[in-house]
């Protein structure tokens, strides 16, 4: 497997995220599955800047032999149904990226920079038919605890860790 850092990311990250993320593809068990623009990923960026700045977390950019893979991190579920105000584990890689071990690497080294941060528990929301990402939940020791309905009507799996 390949090394993976997270790191609070800069500016100019959000190209890389628009780039990974212009993709169908990787964007069809996201949301609606639409592909967003450049300046959505500038204010991601931004937001993501200033969470990690509050809190310590935020979705960090990964990187990857020194390039940028993706995003993961803990941040608040922010939508008005599932389990809103809970913290969410995250992780989203460029296509070129799956199949490495990358996200799930990256997304334990967000889990454990929660539990240093005195976090009791972590939820992610994955679309049901998301095998790679319910696989990287299950790696991570996250176990299902709820079905919920997207806005769209697509089955969203809710998965719980418990952080000692």
């Amino acid at each position: 497997m390949t090394a993976v850092e997270l790191r609070v990311p800069t500016n100019a990250d959000a190209d890389p995220w628009f780039e990974l993320f212009d993709d169908a593809e990787v964007m069809r068990f996201v949301g609606s599955g639409e592909v967003r623009d450049r300046e959505y990923y500038a204010g991601l960026v931004h937001g993501q800047q200033e969470l990690a700045e509050r809190t310590g977390l935020c979705l960090f950019s990964v990187v990857s032999d020194g390039e940028v893979a993706g995003f993961a991190g803990i941040l608040p579920w922010s939508h008005p149904w599932g389990p809103t105000g809970s913290l969410e584990a995250g992780w989203r890689l460029g296509r070129r990226f799956w199949g490495r071990g990358l996200a799930t690497a990256a997304a334990r080294i967000a889990v454990d920079l929660a539990r240093e941060r005195g976090i009791e528990r972590l939820v992610s929301m994955i679309h049901a038919d998301n095998a790679a990402s319910v696989a990287v939940a299950q790696r991570l020791g996250m176990t299902p605890s709820a079905l919920h309905r997207s806005p769209a009507g697509a089955p969203v799996r809710e998965f719980g860790l418990l952080l000692d």
